[in-house]
This record gives structure tokens, C-alpha cells and sequence, in this order.
């Protein structure tokens, strides 16, 4: 299966980057998307997505100390969007 995203338009409040780069948040988006859907059912999550236009605005997952990169947060929210289901973690092992 081949997964296709682009990514057009990403509106961040300035606040929202506490001080990163945006070359960075845009590196870690695709560097954690990519992680997100490898794993073990996503493919099965996205199979009877199809094609989406766009996404619903959502909110970005609550940032914990020490508080993750912000383009891992919006992976997350993207995740979320294409209804991927998180990744488990057990014993310091990713499932």
C-alpha cells in the first residue's frame, strides 16, 4: 500500500512554537507521521479511508514535561484526524 499526504497549509500560532524553528517542526511532522502510520494497524485504519480532502481543525495533544516537539504533537493530531489508532507502549516496547 502506498501513502500519499501533502500537507498545503499548517496555520501555528507563533506562541505555539516556544521558541523551535519551523524547519524543524516541519523535519519532525514527517519524521513522527512516518513512524505513526508504519505501524501495525494503520494500513488497516487507512484502507477504507480512501481519499481526504482535508481534515477537521482539532486540538494538539497536551504538552507534558519535559513537553514533546511540537511537530510530534501535530503528528499526533493528524493520527488522530485519519482515525490511526495510537502507538501502545509496554515495558519500554513499541506494539
Amino acid at each position: 500500500m502506498s501513502i500519499v499526504l501533502h500537507i498545503e497549509r499548517l496555520v501555528l500560532d507563533e506562541a505555539l512554537l516556544g521558541g523551535e524553528r519551523t524547519g524543524g517542526v516541519r523535519d519532525a511532522l514527517e519524521r513522527e507521521l512516518t513512524k505513526l502510520l508504519a505501524q501495525s494497524g494503520a494500513v488497516d485504519a487507512l484502507r477504507g479511508l480512501g481519499a481526504v480532502a482535508a481534515l477537521p481543525p482539532s486540538l494538539l495533544p497536551a504538552a507534558t514535561h519535559p513537553q514533546p516537539m511540537l511537530g510530534s504533537r501535530i503528528a499526533a493530531a493528524v493520527q488522530q484526524g485519519l482515525g490511526v489508532p495510537p502507538i501502545r507502549h509496554t515495558a519500554g516496547k513499541e506494539h
